[in-house]
């Protein structure tokens, strides 16, 4: 997946666990500042788990804080 891709599955997941618009999520917006809590944060590596078959330790919400670092980090692993 390319970047831009995990860019976008980032936020479309990020607004279906939030239960807000996706145009509130931007991706330079750390996560601690959108609000997401540590279960949201949870609820999306669980999903990017069952849907792209990507395992990955919790602590990379803290380590890469924002989705576009995320996103560039996990570009690296696919």
């Amino acid at each position: 997946m390319r970047e831009e891709e995990i860019k976008e599955y980032l936020r479309a997941a990020l607004a279906e666990i939030m239960g807000c618009d996706i145009d509130h999520i931007d991706e330079n917006t750390s996560f601690f500042k959108l609000g997401v809590t540590s279960m949201q944060a949870l609820k999306v590596l669980n999903k990017m788990r069952k849907t792209l078959d990507i395992e990955l330790n919790p602590a990379v919400i803290f380590e890469y804080k924002c989705i576009a670092d995320l996103a560039k980090y996990l570009e690296g692993c696919t």
